[in-house]
């Protein structure tokens, strides 16, 4: 019995050693490999992994700029000083759009003193959650929450909660895209803005019709079209019960006062623009 043993445990070291030779000959042989230019790229990136450039990672993203499918600019937080460096590396040139930002806007007007709530939730303080277990805790299908999720999931600390709605940072904001793949109810969006010009946006995420709006929310967009018509030609749009903006129709001359002022139900608001530019 013992010599049984002993010649099956001489020939499993056998193939052992043999196969760890086959596979080290393969790897030796087959093994592809990496453009050096991607470790030079991925160092330039910011590493935070966030997935603004559509890519799972900063290295993925590094891969496919060297490969030649992905533009020098993909990084979305890195902004223009990364978007250089990379380009620099890669031998290539970067033709930036001067006097623009990429932000978030949040479009939801109603702070805790306008929120209809339908109930007392005493469950996980999340967004996602509540959203999914309940549909929410406010008659307003489509308003914000307020309990953070995009906050939590900001990469930048450019976003925080105020008063029952999310606030962005100007100045920290990249226009990443992270709250908006975090908010349940599609609130937020990242629009590129003129910083010559009035930063404005409709509070407002609602189709509900003018009547049903007004029963749910005080500050809702009633789709009146006063803006359309008051406002710079070409910059609003109403269109499925919800007045819409063309921030490529803003420039530094527009004037959004009277279309300020004159919305019945304050959902047009102008928002605080960057300090600097990026």
């Amino acid at each position: 019995m013992s010599g049984t043993v002993f010649i099956s445990a001489i020939t499993m070291t056998g193939l052992s050693l043999l196969f760890a030779t086959l596979l080290g000959f393969a790897h030796t042989k087959l093994k592809v490999e990496e453009d050096p230019k991607v470790e030079r790229v991925e160092e330039a990136l910011p590493g935070i992994d966030c997935g603004a450039c559509g890519y799972p990672g900063c290295h993925q993203c590094a891969v496919n700029i060297t490969k030649g499918n992905a533009s020098p600019d993909s990084c979305v937080p890195g902004g223009d000083e990364v978007a250089e460096k990379v380009a620099e590396i890669m031998g290539m040139e970067i033709g930036s759009e001067p006097g623009k930002k990429r932000i978030a806007v949040v479009h939801c007007g109603a702070t805790e003193e306008f929120k209809k709530v339908t109930g007392s939730y005493e469950g996980v303080e999340s967004c996602r959650a509540i959203e999914l277990t309940t549909g929410g805790d406010i008659k307003c299908e489509y308003g914000c929450l307020g309990y953070g999720d995009c906050e939590e999931a900001c990469p930048f600390d450019a976003i925080h909660v105020k008063d029952g709605l999310p606030e962005v940072d100007p100045d920290k904001c990249t226009g990443c895209g992270v709250c908006v793949e975090t908010c349940p109810r599609d609130i937020i969006t990242v629009e590129e803005i003129n910083l010559d010009g009035q930063f404005i946006a409709v509070a407002c995420n609602s189709p509900d019709d003018g009547v049903t709006i007004r029963q749910k929310c005080e500050v809702g967009c009633v789709a009146c079209g006063l803006c359309e018509k008051l406002g710079p030609e070409g910059t609003f749009e109403v269109d499925n019960n919800l007045s819409h903006v063309h921030y490529d129709e803003i420039d530094g001359k527009a004037d959004f006062e009277t279309a300020i002022d004159k919305c019945p139900v304050d959902c047009i608001v102008e928002l605080p623009k960057p300090s600097t530019e990026e």
